[in-house]
């Protein structure tokens, strides 16, 4: 039985405001990094995964305003921001296709990002509930994300790729903590201690993706051996 807190704010009655205030932490730190990310280079890699920090960050900002007044919107606001999020998932995909060098292999990995996108959107909007997007999440982060860095890091040997999945990883000790529910009261609840643990988590990812986009434009920019 999930268990909410409401406060009483010029005759609005607001549920789980600490759940709102979180949210909106991590949305100021996800656009931080998205906007580093995107302005500090031209490398579609950058661009691209500034665009995931920066529509995880609109998820955030969404989700947190949705929950604060699910009293007199329901549940089509929470709908948004889960599509939201599941465009974040879709950009940080496409800018790991980038690191691959075949183009035939770009094409093919394409067309299964947005098969995938669209099966996403459909089981979201017929099933309309947060596993869809867990399980997109994960495929995404995990399946696909972390592999593809796997990947570069045994054929490039460089450390700043294998950053990239470790730093995912520590993605699930929030995923645990709002999994088991675990809270230190009806405040403090597995939503907040969640939202706090991600906030150190996004900025270590965005540091992974921000020394592999300076990695790839040193490699680009050296000189082959002769």
């Amino acid at each position: 039985m999930i268990e909410h807190t409401y406060m009483e704010i010029f005759g609005l009655e607001l549920a789980d405001p600490l759940t709102f205030v979180t949210d909106v932490l991590m949305s100021v730190v996800a656009f931080y990094c998205g906007h580093k990310l995107f302005y500090s280079f031209d490398a579609k890699f950058a661009k691209l995964t500034g665009l995931f920090f920066l529509f995880l960050g609109l998820s955030s900002l969404i989700g947190g305003t949705s929950h604060l007044l699910d009293l007199y919107f329901g549940k089509m606001p929470h709908l948004f921001a889960w599509m939201t999020q599941g465009l974040s998932i879709l950009f940080v995909e496409l800018a790991c296709v980038t690191l691959i060098k075949s183009r035939k292999i770009q094409n093919l990995l394409r067309m299964v990002i947005y098969s995938f996108f669209g099966v996403f959107v459909s089981q979201l909007i017929s099933i309309q509930q947060f596993n869809v997007v867990k399980i997109n999440a994960t495929v995404g982060l995990i399946g696909f994300t972390s592999m593809i860095h796997i990947v570069k890091y045994f054929e490039t040997k460089d450390q700043d790729f294998l950053n990239v999945p470790l730093s995912i990883c520590l993605f699930i000790l929030p995923a645990i903590i709002h999994g088991f529910d675990l809270r230190y009261n009806s405040w403090v609840n597995q939503n907040v201690l969640s939202h706090l643990v991600l906030l150190p988590c996004y900025y270590l990812l965005y540091r992974s993706f921000f020394r592999v986009t300076e990695k790839m434009i040193t490699s680009k920019t050296q000189p082959a051996l002769q």
